[in-house]
């Protein structure tokens, strides 16, 4: 029956929804459910997920189109530059972003060239609301002048360029920064043992790396990959920072330590890779003597060689720890030991530190305790 016929009935008075089903026509495809849940649904889908909802309607449109561009990550070089040049050239998207990973150091299909670094400088500019930003470019050179300019304020930063005058000149521009990554090569780059391979490129020698004593006052995680003592201790020294991991080379890991001790609150989370061949003799009873209230501790230690005795010889240098729940130490042994040799282990560590609850030791396995007592120590794999 046609709509027109039905709403010329009189005396009718139905409700509009019945009068369309009569009709034929198509119910609206507005979602019922209100924008607040579909962007707290949307969030669970992946980018590729949320593509075809694009399409789907303009309430999802708007809905997914402000989920996709809220973290921009896990791009490949050529998709990024793409996705720069939209946001460029759309400021509708712009006030949307809240996080941007940019990661062109390890890319065979591009060089960025001054007119590509152009681009992601007016692209940041624009980008007013952002709070996380990850910027890994190759190592030639200090690229910080692509963040001339730009307005945001972030809690979350993560780079690769050099530390030197100029980046933490930037830093002390970012009161409200909670947490640091520091990818870039420092005047200690040196000390890194050459065969590892772990460096290619310019080797910066610009020592000049120093934070104002007042910036960053909220800064609570440091990450470094090539900062030696003098770059810790800039970024640390009396500033809240409770959770850290860095790199210990020769000559330089004690020194490393000290720095990562002035924080103006107890260490809580630490993660250390170790290159200093030197650290097996020392390296748990400096940690538990400097960072008694650590709750969290993961070591991994790539040129000493432990025993299964050496192991169990730790047990005593845990002791001072208070607060130790999780640790996990990982290096070279002699020879791989048995389940049970390692359960050995974590009985004899647990009964020097009463608060561990899980240890994962060199083989990999996470070792675990059970019952009240804590008296009994079980690994994941059921067959061990």
């Amino acid at each position: 029956m046609a709509l027109e016929n039905l709403l010329s009935r009189p005396n009718r008075l139905e409700p509009a929804s019945i009068l369309r089903a009569k009709a034929g026509v198509p119910q609206a495809t507005r979602s019922l459910l209100p924008v607040e849940v579909l962007d707290s649904i949307f969030r669970f889908l992946s980018r590729s997920e949320l593509l075809p909802t694009l399409t789907s309607s303009r309430v999802f449109n708007e809905v997914a189109t402000r989920v996709l561009y809220h973290t921009i990550d896990d791009l490949a070089p050529v998709p990024s530059i793409i996705v720069l040049r939209k946001l460029d050239c759309e400021p509708r998207l712009q006030p949307l972003v809240r996080r941007l990973e940019v990661n062109w150091t390890s890319s065979t299909t591009i060089e960025p060239t001054r007119n590509l670094y152009s681009l992601l400088h007016r692209v940041l500019t624009k980008l007013k609301g952002l709070t996380a930003l990850s910027v890994e470019l190759p190592r030639t050179g200090s690229q910080i002048w692509i963040l001339h300019g730009c307005s945001f304020t972030l809690r979350y930063f993560s780079t690769s360029m050099p530390c030197d005058a100029r980046l933490a000149q930037y830093l002390d521009s970012q009161p409200s920064l909670t947490d640091l990554t520091l990818r870039g090569y420092h005047h200690g780059i040196n000390m890194i043992p050459s065969f590892l391979g772990l460096f290619s490129g310019t080797v910066m020698t610009d020592n000049c790396f120093k934070l104002s004593p007042t910036s960053l006052p909220r800064l609570t995680t440091l990450r470094t990959v090539h900062g030696g003592p003098s770059i810790i201790a800039s970024v640390v020294e009396g500033r809240p920072v409770h959770a850290a991991s860095i790199a210990l080379f020769p000559s330089t890991s004690l020194e490393s330590l000290r720095s990562l001790s002035l924080s103006s609150v107890p260490l809580r989370r630490l993660s250390i890779m170790s290159f200093d061949p030197t650290v097996q003799d020392y390296l748990v009873s400096e940690l538990a003597k400097r960072f008694p209230h650590l709750e969290a501790l993961h070591v991994v230690i790539l040129l000493s060689e432990f025993t299964d005795e050496s192991l169990r010889e730790l047990g005593p240098s845990l002791a001072p720890f208070k607060s130790l729940q999780y640790i996990t130490f990982m290096a070279a042994t002699v020879r791989v030991a048995q389940p049970h040799e390692e359960q050995v282990i974590a009985k004899i560590w647990h009964q020097w530190c009463p608060t561990l609850k899980t240890i994962i030791l060199p083989r990999g396995k996470v070792w675990f305790s059970e019952g009240q007592g804590r008296l009994e120590w079980s690994s994941l794999d059921g067959d061990d």
